[in-house]
């Protein structure tokens, strides 16, 4: 009945209501903050829960009939925070809210994206179904479903190197940076080095000064001519003769490289240290597996996406034990989620076969992909139930 529909509705909008809106106001973010859940997902633990709710079981059934790809329930707070919030706070433009794909935006892919979304505000259009064996998708810099994970940043550090060897002149527009400080101690300063360390950038400056920047759940950088009009209040701009790179969205900003020595061994480290991150994973015998790849002090650089096509290529589900999986199954897993993200970087193209596939059909065997919640963040989990054992 129409009562009953209005309800279930009202159900549905409470239980997804995002914690807390990524361009708010809030507190600061310290250090220590490595684990993926921890570096990206600020929703309280009392909310989380293993598994799906009820509305959530309704909604990826009906997906699963129309063959309508669902979106990572955490990118669907983002979307609901970054698009469906106005805050007198805001410190991006309403042209220029939604995070860039690859972790930096440059002014010809801002155009792209307001392009594809037609007016300012409003949501991308959804890519088209791939019907080949593979799924190769060309980064949108305007996706909401993309977090940025290790790959996003090695390409971000690729952008950023127009201005090294450059004096910076340093702005923090943003209050919740400008307190940090940060402009007194960078302006005027050479920038030595921009490199990619897991999930971070880190700016390497004259005078041993150092500068690391998370972009947890919805940052990015943006290079572009110098002079170029702001709109709205960015946290950062370092601006050199000709150009400038301007980061949104960035609440983890600290000089300071502690957590960065607390890191795993990277997984776009060439060649990868893939003994070392091995040992890590065996010292968490009793955690799935695909919750130990998200953790950053065991691996760093590997999120969500790269985690599910990582388990889809070795064939082992992300729920069998650590205790149960062989070396040379965990040496699989890392070695594909190696190659998988390095090709990343080097074409900007993903190849996806199991993530934000729930309902549809394993390109390998045909057995719908399933999608659950897991570990403490709730992230969710795509896997083959068929042929990943």
């Amino acid at each position: 009945s129409t009562a009953n529909r209005s309800q279930r509705a009202k159900r549905c909008r409470c239980s997804s209501r995002p914690a807390s809106s990524p361009g708010r106001a809030g507190p600061f973010f310290g250090p220590d903050e490595l684990t993926e859940h921890e570096a990206e997902d600020s929703v309280a633990r009392g909310r989380l829960r293993e598994g799906p709710t009820v509305c959530q079981k309704e909604r990826h059934t009906l997906l699963a009939a129309s063959r309508v790809v669902p979106v990572d329930e955490v990118a669907e707070r983002i979307q609901g925070g970054v698009l469906g919030e106005r805050h007198p706070e805001r410190d991006t433009p309403r042209t220029n809210r939604n995070p860039a794909a690859d972790g930096v935006e440059g002014q010809a892919e801002r155009r792209a994206v307001e392009g594809v979304q037609g007016e300012p505000g409003r949501l991308p259009v959804p890519a088209a179904r791939h019907s080949g064996p593979e799924a190769l998708l060309p980064r949108h810099p305007g996706s909401l479903t993309r977090v940025p994970e290790g790959d996003s940043l090695a390409r971000a550090a690729r952008r950023l190197q127009e201005l090294v060897g450059e004096r910076v002149e340093v702005e923090t527009p943003h209050p919740r940076a400008a307190v940090k400080r940060l402009a007194e101690r960078l302006d005027g300063r050479r920038l030595l080095g921009v490199e990619a360390a897991g999930k971070n950038l880190v700016l390497r400056f004259e005078d041993g000064v150092v500068l690391r920047s998370h972009l947890r759940m919805s940052g990015r950088w943006q290079v572009r001519a110098r002079g170029s009009k702001l709109f709205g209040r960015p946290w950062l701009v370092l601006r050199g003769a000709e150009r400038e790179a301007v980061l949104w969205n960035g609440p983890v900003l600290e000089l300071d490289d502690r957590a960065i020595r607390r890191l795993g061994p990277d997984i776009l480290a060439q060649p990868p240290e893939l003994d070392a991150m091995i040992a890590n994973l065996r010292r968490e015998p009793r955690r799935a597996v695909g919750d130990t790849l998200l953790d950053q002090r065991l691996v760093a650089g590997i999120g969500n996406v790269w985690k599910a096509e990582a388990l889809w290529e070795a064939r082992v589900s992300p729920w069998r034990a650590v205790s149960d999986t062989s070396d040379d199954e965990l040496r699989a897993i890392l070695q594909a989620a190696h190659e998988l993200m390095t090709t990343s970087v080097e074409t900007g193209r993903e190849r996806r076969f199991v993530y934000n596939r729930a309902g549809r059909g394993c390109r390998r065997c045909g057995t719908p992909i399933e999608a659950r919640g897991q570990g403490d963040a709730n992230r969710t989990a795509y896997w083959c139930p068929a042929c990943q054992a």
